[in-house]
């Protein structure tokens, strides 16, 4: 696999430590920065850069409690 191959949902998902689920709805959403749907298979592919767009996963204070700052 060369580096400009994406890779399968299933597998970045497992990566991230998150539920396939959850990722696709993320994906879906467009909060994964590097994921495209394939138009005929209808599959997603992660490409890279890939990356979360972690400021509208989650909201500021919840990022600041879990690094151990204060609301």
């Amino acid at each position: 696999m060369s580096q400009q191959d994406g890779i399968s949902l299933k597998r970045f998902a497992e990566n991230l430590g998150v539920s396939e689920r959850c990722l696709l709805r993320w994906c879906r959403a467009g909060k994964v920065v590097g994921a495209r749907k394939h138009p005929l298979t209808k599959k997603w592919t992660i490409y890279p850069p890939a990356k979360l767009a972690l400021d509208s996963l989650y909201p500021q204070s919840l990022r600041m409690l879990s690094k151990g700052g204060a609301a």
